[in-house]
């Protein structure tokens, strides 16, 4: 069955809710104790976090409409955990051995919570863990027999989500430029180019591409044993079996085109991350010399 079948209807109302983001930050706090307590949490545990995560944050949580009437006197705590546990985002375990009610997060609720820890941290290695996975899985197949056709799709699994990756990193340099004509002075944009672009973007990601632990240390290896798996005649046969060595020669083309595309995506990275630079340096030199005409300058430099 589908993972998609399994969710309730009122699972999607934790979306129109008014205490969304009370119910977001309780999911996460939960989460979080969930793996550290090697996925057991007893009900009792769930309110004592939430009701010191509440109770440290102030929050107000305001009467919702799947509330039950009994339900708006209790606790935050208690409100939220059981509000969650109604609209199927938790679900309750008995455990008649230890006479105790356990609380599990459901395999579906999990991967929105994922989403959500990411959208809250946003991840600034993934580019370096996808390239270090794509090395290791290809040093396997090319030096251990017992490896299989399995790998090269986890590797190719690997390819796409670092093409990706760099993707939505270069799209997220975008909105970097349409802040630079909305500050007003100096002081502003200096502090917005440091907090904002140069935390967020260069040192948390851009960085990384650049560093000596980089795409391009593991892109010369990577590329050569492709080349030299096309060529290695035993080892496509034993790695394709009665299938033919045709399948397994697409994968290694997939591959080797996956990394054609992360350069390409690293070079328009260095082209974006230039004229980023280029359009803040001549902006800081507009607001600090109050040019009149600099201001048209720089929406032509943007575009």
């Amino acid at each position: 069955m589908k993972l998609i079948q399994e969710i309730p209807d009122r699972f999607w109302s934790l979306f129109r809710s008014v205490n969304r983001s009370a119910y977001i930050e309780a999911l996460l706090k939960i989460s979080e104790e969930y793996e550290y307590s090697n996925y057991f949490l007893s009900r009792e545990m769930c309110i004592q976090l939430l009701s010191e995560y509440f109770a440290e944050k102030r929050c107000v949580i305001w009467q919702d409409e799947l509330e039950e009437e009994e339900d708006q006197f209790e606790p935050p705590a208690t409100r939220v955990l059981n509000w969650l546990l109604k609209t199927g985002w938790l679900r309750k375990v008995d455990d008649y051995a230890t006479m105790t009610v356990n609380i599990i997060i459901p395999d579906y609720a999990a991967v929105f919570i994922e989403s959500f820890s990411r959208l809250c941290n946003e991840q600034g290695d993934e580019a370096q863990i996808y390239i270090q996975n794509i090395y290791a899985i290809l040093f396997s197949l090319k030096h251990d027999p017992r490896s299989g056709i399995s790998l090269l799709d986890t590797a190719l699994v690997n390819t796409k989500k670092l093409n990706k990756s760099l993707q939505d990193m270069l799209h997220n340099m975008d909105k970097f430029f349409g802040k630079l004509l909305e500050q007003r002075d100096y002081g502003s944009l200096l502090k917005d180019h440091l907090e904002g672009y140069v935390e967020e973007v260069v040192n948390k990601k851009y960085h990384i591409l650049k560093t000596s632990d980089n795409f391009y240390l593991y892109k010369t290896d990577i590329k050569s044993w492709i080349a030299s798996m096309r060529e290695d005649i035993p080892w496509l046969t034993r790695l394709s079996g009665r299938e033919g060595t045709g399948e397994i020669l697409e994968k290694l083309d997939q591959l080797e085109k996956g990394f054609d595309d992360i350069e390409h995506r690293i070079s328009n990275m260095d082209k974006e991350h230039s004229r980023y630079v280029k359009a803040t340096v001549t902006r800081m030199g507009y607001l600090l010399n109050q040019e009149d005409d600099m201001k048209g300058l720089v929406i032509q430099l943007l575009n």
